[in-house]
């Protein structure tokens, strides 16, 4: 009787994973912004509570966070617009020192099968894309993904404000909630601690983390003479957020810009190790110590989350891949039958601890 319960009861919770699945599809419109809210009013709580110690107006705190988000978004903006502008305009110098190394590749290749290859059909194909024309020719689906970011900022925004409301409030609303059970609200008050303090951890470090990698991004470019580096350091910024090929992705294009510019071989070849040294340095080093075996997980468990949460939800899904699979992990360590699943869940240096 009791294997037959067991059995029924992973059934059950199989067709109940399938479930959450297909509604989070389904409805990723709306909770793809509700998570991007709730784990930036977790981050935010600690602000609003020293702005409440300082006996700041409610009000007057939300306006001042709000104002500083909004600038954030619109400085990050102008940079992306500007250094588009930017490209435009130095199209003429940039497709010049394509030509002079494609020319140079092309007698390479010459000389070693004998085969003619015209390079200016390659240059023209490539001024076409950086033309203005082609831009204009883009711009239906530039509309598409403004539209697409402009709900998403908006739907987040209205669910953050409504979320900053309660947050300060949390643990008079745990008790409502658990009142005449004081060891149950505690539980939870408990278990809720754990997740915010868990992701305010993750989300700082994450942070950091990536601002030290964009910053060491961006002085590497500059120092090798690369063009847009302050872009292609916020570029390694945004995408560490994304782990495991977030911040390999980010390499590539400053690579491929010192392949145009740089002169030597060897000057490339260390532009390389300058960059996929930082990049493994501070996510593969420095990270994992910051945030401890507590928060840490399974590579499988990162990629398979990060393939998961992609699908669902796109670039977005990829960047709250982590957090969402810190939370699940903290959440399951709270229940003593998802004591096995959380061990698969962390890594080598769980079992040591």
């Amino acid at each position: 009787m009791e294997n037959n319960l067991k059995t029924i009861k992973n059934i059950l919770i199989f067709i109940a994973s399938i479930l959450i699945a297909f509604l989070l599809d389904e409805l990723s419109h709306l909770l793809m912004p509700l998570a991007l809210a709730l784990f930036f009013a977790i981050l935010l709580q600690p602000i609003l509570a020293w702005f409440e110690r300082k006996s700041w107006p409610f009000g007057l705190s939300l306006v001042v966070i709000s104002l500083t988000s909004i600038s954030t978004v619109a400085l990050i903006g102008l940079m992306i617009y500007e250094t588009g502008v930017s490209l435009v305009k130095q199209q003429e110098k940039l497709l010049g020192q394509i030509n002079v190394k494609l020319q140079g590749i092309m007698e390479w290749v010459h000389r070693i099968s004998g085969l003619e290859i015209n390079s200016g059909d390659i240059i023209s194909s490539l001024g076409q894309m950086m033309s203005t024309d082609w831009i204009i020719k883009s711009s239906g689906t530039l509309a598409e993904f403004l539209g697409d970011f402009t709900g998403i900022f908006v739907m987040t925004s209205l669910y953050l404000v409504l979320l900053l409301g309660g947050i300060l409030k949390y643990e008079q609303y745990i008790q409502y909630l658990e009142k005449g059970d004081v060891e149950g609200g505690k539980n939870i008050l408990q278990g809720f601690e754990q997740v915010k303090n868990s992701i305010v951890t993750y989300i700082k470090v994450k942070f950091f983390m990536s601002l030290c990698t964009g910053t060491g991004f961006g002085l590497v470019c500059w120092m090798f003479g690369i063009d847009f580096a302050l872009f292609w350091g916020f570029l390694a910024f945004v995408l560490n957020f994304i782990p495991t090929v977030g911040s390999i992705v980010a390499t590539i294009p400053p690579i491929l810009l010192g392949l145009i510019q740089l002169s030597t071989i060897p000057a490339l070849l260390f532009l390389a190790l300058c960059l996929i040294a930082i990049q493994f340095f501070f996510g593969n080093f420095i990270e994992p110590k910051l945030l401890g075996a507590s928060l840490s997980l399974n590579a499988v468990v990162v990629i398979l989350g990060l393939v998961f949460w992609g699908y669902l939800w796109g670039v977005t899904g990829m960047i709250l891949s982590v957090p969402m699979l810190v939370l699940l992990k903290v959440v399951l360590a709270q229940i003593p039958d998802a004591v096995l699943i959380v061990r698969l869940m962390g890594n080598s240096r769980d079992m040591v601890g």
